[in-house]
């Protein structure tokens, strides 16, 4: 197996890790586990790093035209092709988990705070409304 071959396999090697951290990265988000996610934030991003690394070495490589002269090597960068592709398409659904965890998020601190000042709520000597967060605070009764 000549090294720019090595290289190729070594490509679709760090693209089959990346998709099982994408996957795991998915049921951490379902499951809201931060500590998990902190993680594999931390595996995903040396995993980008490798597969960043080996694919410079693949783009300088003295033989890179061969990636597409052989077809026994033109044939594994297209399953290397596609494997990025699918760990693309899988990174954006996370992508769009995020969005949506986050957006409950929101909502949950603002129905946190509306409940908060709910109960802090009063009126002024002429009949309108405000908030005090030191309702009650000063009581000497």
């Amino acid at each position: 197996m000549t090294e720019i071959a090595k290289l190729v396999d070594q490509q679709h090697a760090h693209l089959a890790v990346l998709k099982q951290i994408i996957l795991k990265e998915k049921g951490a988000l379902v499951d809201q586990n931060a500590d998990l996610l902190l993680s594999l934030a931390d595996q995903k991003s040396k995993c980008l790093q490798a597969l960043k690394a080996n694919d410079d070495f693949l783009a300088n490589h003295s033989d890179k035209s061969l990636l597409t002269e052989q077809a026994e090597l033109s044939a594994k960068m297209a399953v290397v092709k596609e494997a990025l592709i699918e760990c693309k398409d899988l990174n954006a659904q996370n992508a769009s988990l995020i969005e949506m965890n986050l957006a409950s998020l929101n909502r949950f601190a603002q129905a946190l705070q509306a409940s908060r000042n709910a109960t802090t709520l009063t009126y002024n000597d002429k009949g309108k409304t405000s908030t005090f967060s030191s309702l009650g605070n000063d009581l000497k009764a």
